[in-house]
């Protein structure tokens, strides 16, 4: 009987289980290679541009490609595009898209798709709240606000069949690792027009990544491999199965032990039961994934006396992180596993941790804050929390202490997840719990979300400079000057208290001995795409 625990710090790096070296060819050992996920949530809606959790994300990565792919270690490599020029001092992107690329229905994968399904996504009728993300395309942001109704006006360009031209508002030389993103996916126009439905029916999905869509009910999703795909070779699994338990059915971690599954865990989605027993059953090996997503609280810095930024800093700085349950502590915003010029981003800056518990720092800091605001004492207020993953026990842990620490008194208010967010956009709360996860390999996934321009800014704080920081390091080709500008703006933001950061997700993966090439991705998705059973 033997624990084994695994632990992958990614350290410049996702480091995988059982990858392969680059270029090594696998062969599938027999005709058929079905790979089984437990998952607690089945998906409700398969549009790309539309994503939610994790389970929607792994099943849509399998099922569609965009124009580039991220590899194992965050970079971008050619997807449904094989080649790209970059031009006009870095504003024009000119990609020649695979000839041989197809949809499930056998239609040739067009420039037409892509440009349609992007101004799909950016169309003020679709209320997209990442919508932002394309804000860098020329004319973006003015056609989703409804500033400009003209679509060709947006940089947006299907040159001929296999040729697709996209022109930028300034350089970003992190566009390419953008563009492995959900909402960059492409969508088979005439499929999409055909049915209104077309994202909850299995029969209406047309796809044009590694694996197609065979079966969707509300306890499973079943997805078989696309023979009809440009790198069809690649693909060992010949069917990916993602399989909630039925009521009076095993649980997942109980189908596993029982060898009915080959993989439990992702990022938030899927839970594993009875964590500290099952180590200790035989072979049963435990990994742990860190990617690149913080917990955090966020503060309405409009709000008094929160507005004080020495009373924001007293309860960051009055949370014992090593006592939280969750996660690798964090300090800052964005996540160790995100690169920077030559190693990772939180080992090349100078202030990797801008500030460290200290209960009589924040002893002085909250009184230094209420006398400013004419305040003996810090009013009773409220934490909101949604109502699954526990995040009311994390919660508890955190009043607990300050009421300790600091002598003050806070309440958790638990919420439904669209009142919490209602809430927090509406700016109707004082301390709200929030998360967030990097969708590419680069300081800005996390950091731009704080822009006066980001629509998922509810924190209802705004930074000139800390604007001019981002759209500076967009367009700095030296990775390491691009670096030095993020490290400003995330100083800013912490030094002004405007998140309180608690922790960095890790996912917890139980995994059969024969899995291999499959790992946690940066969003906390499952990348199975090249995996195999050996």
């Amino acid at each position: 009987m033997k624990k084994l625990l695994h632990v992958l710090l990614a350290l410049g790096l996702i480091m995988s289980i059982g990858l392969t070296q680059e270029g090594e060819e696998v062969s599938a050992e027999g005709s058929k290679q079905v790979f089984r996920i437990g998952v607690d949530v089945i998906p409700g809606q398969l549009d790309p541009a539309l994503t939610v959790n994790d389970t929607e994300s792994s099943v849509i990565k399998g099922m569609f490609e965009g124009l580039v792919r991220l590899n194992e270690y965050g970079q971008a490599v050619p997807g449904m595009a094989k080649s790209w020029k970059i031009t006009g001092g870095g504003k024009t992107y000119t990609f020649a898209l695979r000839t041989s690329a197809k949809w499930s229905n056998q239609q040739p994968v067009k420039a037409a798709d892509f440009e349609y399904a992007w101004k799909r996504a950016l169309s003020p009728q679709s209320y997209n709240s990442m919508a932002f993300k394309m804000y860098m395309i020329a004319g973006a942001e003015n056609y989703h606000n409804g500033k400009q109704k003209d679509a060709s006006k947006v940089g947006i360009k299907a040159l001929n069949d296999h040729t697709l031209q996209v022109t930028l508002t300034a350089p970003n030389y992190t566009f390419l690792q953008i563009l492995a993103e959900n909402i960059y996916l492409p969508l088979n126009a005439a499929a999409v027009k055909a049915n209104t439905g077309w994202a909850t029916s299995a029969k209406a999905i047309v796809t044009n990544g590694p694996f197609r869509l065979t079966a969707w009910d509300s306890n499973k999703v079943v997805l078989t491999k696309n023979a009809g795909y440009y790198a069809a070779k690649e693909i060992q699994f010949s069917e990916v199965q993602f399989l909630k338990p039925a009521a009076g059915q095993l649980s997942n971690t109980d189908a596993y032990l029982d060898g009915g599954l080959d993989w439990i865990g992702s990022g938030e989605n899927t839970r594993i039961d009875y964590y500290d027993q099952i180590t200790a059953v035989a072979n049963t090996e435990i990994y742990s994934f860190p990617y690149a997503s913080l917990y955090y609280y966020q503060f309405n810095v409009n709000k008094a006396p929160f507005s004080n930024v020495k009373i924001r800093k007293a309860l960051a700085m009055a949370v014992d992180r090593q006592g939280l349950p969750y996660g690798t502590p964090a300090y800052g915003d964005v996540a160790p596993t995100i690169h920077g010029a030559k190693q990772t981003f939180r080992s090349e800056i100078k202030d990797s941790r801008y500030f460290r518990e200290d209960d009589k720092a924040a002893q002085q800091l909250l009184q230094e804050g209420l006398k400013e605001e004419g305040l003996t004492s810090l009013p009773e207020f409220n934490i909101i929390v949604n109502a699954e993953q526990n995040h009311d026990l994390i919660a508890s842990i955190i009043v607990s202490g300050w009421k300790e620490k600091l002598g003050i008194k806070a309440n958790v208010e638990v919420q439904a997840w669209n009142e919490l967010l209602d809430n927090r956009h509406s700016q109707n709360y004082t301390v709200a719990r929030a998360g967030w996860r990097a969708d590419y390999n680069d300081p800005a996934a996390f950091l731009e979300y704080f822009t006066s321009w980001s629509a998922d800014n509810d924190s209802g704080w705004s930074n000139k400079q800390y604007d001019s920081y981002i759209l500076q390091a967009r367009q700095k080709q030296d990775p390491a000057e691009r670096m030095r500008l993020y490290a400003k703006a995330e100083k800013m933001l912490i030094d002004e208290m405007v998140i309180l950061p608690l922790y960095y997700y890790v996912a917890d993966v139980l995994k059969q001995p024969n899995v291999h090439n499959v790992y946690v991705d940066f969003d906390g998705s499952i990348a199975f795409t090249r995996g195999y059973l050996k």
